[in-house]
């Protein structure tokens, strides 16, 4: 039985990998991790920070409200946290024009 949890944790992850495009990152590796193109209009869900980098140790560059609507560049992941950041264009609100990277809890994706 044990087996078999483990052989679905295998096969979890790697159809995981592959939805991401083969990126799977080891821990030398996470460091390194690069920003995979991803390009979809979207609107913030909550008011969020606008970052320099894909931190929240990064400069904040300004505060998208809720309903900004955004041009995702790329899409960044390391592997290990829930969600994603995304690197965008603002396309909305008072920072219209301006490029930095947003958590991906606070977005929301369509064509």
């Amino acid at each position: 039985m044990m087996k078999n949890k483990i052989r679905s944790a295998v096969a979890a992850a790697a159809i995981t990998i592959a939805a991401l495009g083969g990126a799977a990152a080891t821990a030398p590796e996470a460091a390194a991790a690069s920003c995979n193109s991803w390009t979809q209009n979207g609107k913030t869900t909550a008011a969020v920070k606008l970052r320099s980098n894909h931190s929240t140790s990064s400069t904040a560059l300004g505060v998208l409200g809720k309903g900004t609507r955004v041009t995702s560049k790329c899409l960044w992941w390391d592997g290990k946290s829930r969600y994603q950041w995304y690197q965008v264009k603002v396309t909305s609100g008072p920072n219209a024009g301006r490029t930095g990277w947003m958590y991906g809890a606070y977005f929301w994706g369509f064509a």
